[in-house]
């Protein structure tokens, strides 16, 4: 049995329920919202309940699907946040990614009157209908759209602001700021204003007799008060209209009314149907909409909510298939010992986890299968992580043999290569998981050197005499920095972190040829322009120590502004979260194991690459592997 958490998260108060998978309500709670406080308080508070609902059910984490939440304003449901609300005083809110964090949970978001019709497709008054629309009818008027058992949002979630429409241009003011909005007829807090101007008009009525409401108004109606009735007809000929549009727009199965008015049940759908049934297009010829009340009461935006996670496929770890590069100086390792399938030989380089044009990363498994990891990417922009923005997948993750020395290099920092050549800059990571007796590599220069006798070495063949040559073994780590001259050595097998870039600049090449016969290009002046001429900054090793949590030993390898990589060496089992910040990649470079999460498990071997989406929450390494992994 699968289970979610279904969140209404109202001004007043915070809702919420575990809902099964057959969409019933096991438990339920709620505490104050208290809006005008800080948002991180409301998402702490909305964590903890979530959390204590959990426990009370008898449930554990691994049971839950995710945490889904309806709230009031405009969200974005690709990236979690609560773009606008005026109820909870929030501009853009980053709610799903912080809940992630805070619960472990992966979490889903949408508008609450949203929730609410779904919460009515799965569970309530229009169950089996694959499209319905509700309107709520309360202080505002809010609108929720389903086609095809799926909210339907609109662009950046944006869109179903129903109550907004316009009903009578330079009508009532409404409270949006524009003039004649359906809120402002067709809302009990409208229907109360029309009453209020009847009341004023006339004294012997009996809308005067107490506090007006939009109870007391039908009750006075049905007291044969001739000016309720007037009110009454007026109000339902908006309410009415309003309905014929959204029926010629839509033409749903199911139209319901929720919030306090639908309290009247038939007194109010009985001649809505009749309105319809009149007035939308083609109603004597085609099928006509029902109109009818919503079901769930306060239920329904948490079963909705919930719904949001309990309709989606359970999130899980996409295992990728590399690109493959043949490069001359590259062996057959990755090919004999990483079990890397491809006729390309020599193998230099797996591009294990890629979104670059020059050689992509494929998913191999789960209903993304067979696309490329850009492609999922570009589908899924949440996917990366709320610590991303500029909507280029940051970094670039490889596996490179090198049985024979590369050229000596540099790569461009993000302006110039920005600038030059279009695409960002290249800082870098090497891990070396293996290294041959003798193997070195360069890393900057020995000493200080200027662009005029950089560039004579160059040209006369002496510059690897000033290179910074470095015994390597394995275990060993080289940050390299844009603009580090650098060289891996014959004998050396890298696992490489970098920036999402191809750009790289050859100053030397030992005077070999090409597969052409003739000598490779070099590119001096570029690699000069943008060359620290000089010994590294940074000294080689990790920049952190080994840190013992249970059955995981983690060392931070590198950290900067363009990712984290850690060294995980797991013997039985190891907890972690991809919150809503960053996605997870982990690389095995030894051993075996599974990556288990939402009731799942995919299993991994030594050369195997997972990428795990920002948001999906909490995972477990179970075996005895050797990791590398990645996050911004």
């Amino acid at each position: 049995m699968r289970y979610a958490i279904g969140i209404d998260l109202g001004g007043t108060n915070i809702a919420a329920g575990i809902v099964t998978e057959d969409y019933k309500l096991l438990e339920k709670g709620s505490v104050p919202t208290k809006a005008q406080r800080p948002w991180q308080e409301v998402a702490a508070d909305m964590a903890r309940l979530a959390m204590e609902l959990v426990e009370k059910a008898g449930l554990s984490r691994a049971d839950c699907a995710g945490i889904g939440v309806g709230s009031p304003g405009i969200c974005n449901g690709d990236t979690g946040e609560v773009v606008y609300s005026n109820n909870l005083y929030w501009d853009d809110v980053p709610l799903c990614p912080t809940l992630t964090r805070l619960t472990g949970l992966p979490c889903r978001l949408s508008n609450d009157a949203n929730c609410a019709a779904l919460g009515e497709v799965v569970a309530g008054a229009a169950k089996g209908c694959k499209t319905a629309v509700l309107l709520t009818l309360g202080t505002g008027v809010g609108g929720g759209v389903v086609i095809d058992g799926k909210i339907y949002e609109g662009q950046a979630s944006a869109g179903a602001e129903l109550g907004h429409c316009t009903l009578i241009s330079g009508g009532v003011e409404c409270t949006c700021g524009r003039r004649g909005c359906i809120e402002s007829y067709a809302s009990a807090t409208a229907l109360i204003r029309q009453a209020s101007e009847a009341a004023a008009a006339h004294p012997e009525s009996l809308l005067n007799k107490e506090r007006i409401t939009a109870k007391s108004v039908y009750d006075a109606m049905r007291a044969g008060d001739d000016a309720a009735k007037a009110v009454v007809a007026q109000y339902e000929e908006y309410l009415g209209e309003a309905i014929v549009d959204m029926v010629n727009i839509f033409r749903p199965e199911m139209l319901l009314l929720g919030g306090g008015i639908s309290g009247e049940g038939k007194a109010l759908t009985d001649p809505m149907n009749e309105y319809v049934k009149a007035h939308c297009f083609g109603g004597d010829k085609s099928f006509v909409t029902r109109v009818d009340t919503a079901t769930l009461g306060n239920k329904a935006g948490i079963i909705g909510a919930a719904a949001l996670c309990l309709s989606a496929p359970a999130a899980m770890p996409l295992k990728l298939a590399p690109a493959f590069k043949d490069y001359l100086w590259g062996g057959e390792r990755l090919k004999s010992e990483y079990g890397k399938h491809t006729r390309l030989s020599p193998l230099a380089e797996s591009w294990e986890l890629s979104c670059h044009k020059d050689g992509p990363s494929t998913i191999v498994n789960g209903p993304d299968a067979g696309r490329t990891l850009a492609e999922y990417a570009a589908r899924h922009p949440a996917c990366v992580g709320t610590r991303h923005t500029d909507g280029v997948f940051p970094v670039l993750i490889k596996l490179i043999d090198a049985a024979r020395p590369l050229s000596v290099q540099v790569h461009p920092d993000d302006a110039y290569a920005q600038r030059v050549e279009g695409e960002p800059g290249k800082t870098e990571m090497w891990y070396v998981v293996d290294a041959q007796p003798g193997a070195q590599l360069y890393y900057g220069f020995q000493r200080e050197l200027t662009r005029e006798e950089a560039a004579r070495r160059i040209a006369d063949g002496t510059l690897t005499d000033v290179l910074n040559a470095v015994p390597v073994k394995a275990g060993d780590v080289f940050f390299i920095d844009a603009g580090t001259v650098h060289a891996i050595g014959a004998g050396i097998l890298i696992a490489e972190i970098q920036q999402n870039s191809n750009t790289t600049y050859r100053v030397f090449d030992y005077g070999r040829l090409g597969a052409d016969g003739k000598p490779r290009a070099l590119h001096v002046e570029k690699a000069l322009d943008v060359a620290r001429l000089c010994p590294p900054e940074r000294p080689a090793g990790p920049m952190g120590k080994p840190e013992q949590n249970g059955d995981c030993t983690s060392t931070l390898l590198a950290k900067c502004g363009y990712f984290t990589a850690r060294l995980l060496d797991v013997a039985g089992s190891a907890p972690l979260c991809a919150d809503g910040e960053s996605f997870h990649s982990l690389l095995c470079l030894s051993g075996s194991g599974a990556v288990i999460c939402g009731g799942g498990a995919v299993p991994f071997a030594k050369g195997d690459s997972l990428f795990l989406p920002a948001g999906l929450g909490a995972y477990t390494i179970a075996g005895r592997a050797q990791l590398v992994l990645t996050t911004l």
